[in-house]
C-alpha cells in the first residue's frame, strides 16, 4: 500500500532532509497559490502561475514547448476555457474541492486543457494543482517518477478513499507543518498526504 502512515513518515523525513521546498511543507507557498487564484483566473493568474511553473521546474528539458514565452502564448489562448472548466469543478462543492469527492471523468477536461499546453503529466498536473490544490496531486520526476497521470490520479484517489488511518495522517502532516505555524485553512491536506506517501514509498524502496 502506497498510502500508509509509514510511507507518510518516510516522505516527511525525506522532505525535510532532501528537498528544497521548505520545512513548513509549503504552507507559505499555498498562501500565495490561493491568493493568486482568488484574484480571478483572468486577472493576472496565468502570469503568476507561469512564474511558479518555472520555479517548480514544470517545463524544463529539451521537449518543446520549453520556453516561458511559448508556454505563455499557448496558455493565453486557452485561458477562457480553463476558467470555465475550473468554475464547473468549483461549483460542484460548497467547500474547497477535494480529490475524494470527484471522479476522473469530472476532472479530465481541465487536465486535458493543461496537457494541451505542454504534453507532460508533470506540467499539466502542477498547473491544475495551482488551480485546485486538493483535487490534483503533484507529480514530480525527482520525487515521485512521472507516469500516466490518469492512472496515477485514479490509483491515488482510490487508495486515499480506502485508507483507514486518514485522521492520524492528517494530524501527522499538520504537526509537521510546525508547532508555531497555523496551516492555511485551505491547505491541500489530502493531496499532500498522497504526494508525501508516494515520495516515502519511493524512498523506502530505494528508488530515490
Amino acid at each position: 500500500m502506497i498510502i500508509s502512515l509509514e510511507n507518510l513518515n518516510s516522505g516527511l523525513a525525506w522532505w525535510c532532509s532532501e528537498s528544497k521546498w521548505g520545512r513548513d511543507v509549503m504552507n507559505s507557498e499555498y498562501v500565495e497559490i490561493f491568493g493568486d487564484r482568488d484574484l480571478s483566473i483572468q486577472n493576472g493568474w496565468w502570469e503568476r502561475a507561469l512564474d511558479r511553473l518555472g520555479r517548480w521546474h514544470a517545463y524544463r528539458g529539451p521537449k518543446k514547448p520549453n520556453s516561458k514565452a511559448e508556454i505563455a502564448d499557448l496558455g493565453a489562448v486557452r485561458l477562457e476555457q480553463i476558467e470555465a472548466e475550473y468554475q464547473k469543478l468549483a461549483a460542484r462543492s460548497s467547500t474547497e474541492p477535494c480529490i475524494a469527492d470527484y471522479i476522473w471523468e469530472q476532472v479530465e477536461p481541465l487536465y486535458s486543457l493543461a496537457y494541451g499546453i505542454k504534453s507532460s503529466p508533470v506540467f499539466a498536473g502542477k498547473m491544475c494543482h495551482f488551480l485546485l490544490p486538493n483535487l490534483f496531486v503533484v507529480m514530480d520526476n525527482w520525487a515521485v517518477d512521472a507516469s500516466d497521470y490518469e492512472i496515477y490520479w485514479r490509483g491515488m484517489r482510490d487508495a486515499w478513499c480506502s485508507f483507514s488511518n486518514q485522521d492520524a495522517a492528517r494530524r501527522m502532516l499538520i504537526d509537521a507543518i510546525g508547532p508555531t505555524a497555523t496551516h492555511h485553512p485551505r491547505y491541500p491536506i489530502e493531496t499532500k498526504i498522497i504526494e508525501l506517501c508516494h515520495i516515502g514509498h519511493k524512498h523506502r524502496s530505494g528508488r530515490s
